[in-house]
């Protein structure tokens, strides 16, 4: 697996947020993996600061990208897409890399958003561009507990 930083953030995406939101951005270290046969270039959160802001306030994000959460341990791990712009596909994924559960969520720009579970305790969740990625509960991402 090829891990870099990024060190920059572009500028067209600062545009179009507010002023106290841009100070308070994260950055994220990325990977590359390989998700039934194809490469996906995703972002690390692994932080709580970095798992809260997720993808949040991007208005755009490539096929093949998108972000990986890791989470200390196995748990009712939830998300919600408050401040996000695209719609997305969640992947949530136990302990032994395996997938439990794939949602298609759409953004929500209301003062309550709603937050999104499963059924099943989940150590990772990836988000990626909404579409067809061919991923179902039981396929196998490996490498994730590499990453911790």
């Amino acid at each position: 697996m090829h891990i870099r930083n990024i060190g920059f953030l572009c500028l067209p995406f600062l545009a179009g947020l507010p002023v106290s939101a841009i100070s308070d951005l994260e950055s994220f270290d990325k990977v590359n993996i390989v998700i039934n046969g194809a490469e996906y270039n995703l972002e690390i959160a692994k932080t709580q600061a970095q798992r809260s802001q997720g993808l949040m306030y991007r208005r755009n994000v490539a096929g093949k990208e998108g972000m990986l959460f890791i989470y200390p341990g196995p748990g009712d791990h939830r998300i919600w897409m408050r401040n996000t712009l695209i719609p997305l596909t969640v992947i949530w994924l136990d302990e032994n890399e395996s997938v439990i559960a794939v949602k298609q969520l759409q953004p929500c720009d209301a003062n309550f958003c709603p937050g999104y579970g499963v059924s099943r305790f989940s150590k990772y969740i990836i988000e990626l561009k909404a579409g067809s990625h061919g991923i179902k509960p039981g396929d196998r991402i490996t490498g994730l507990k590499l990453l911790e």
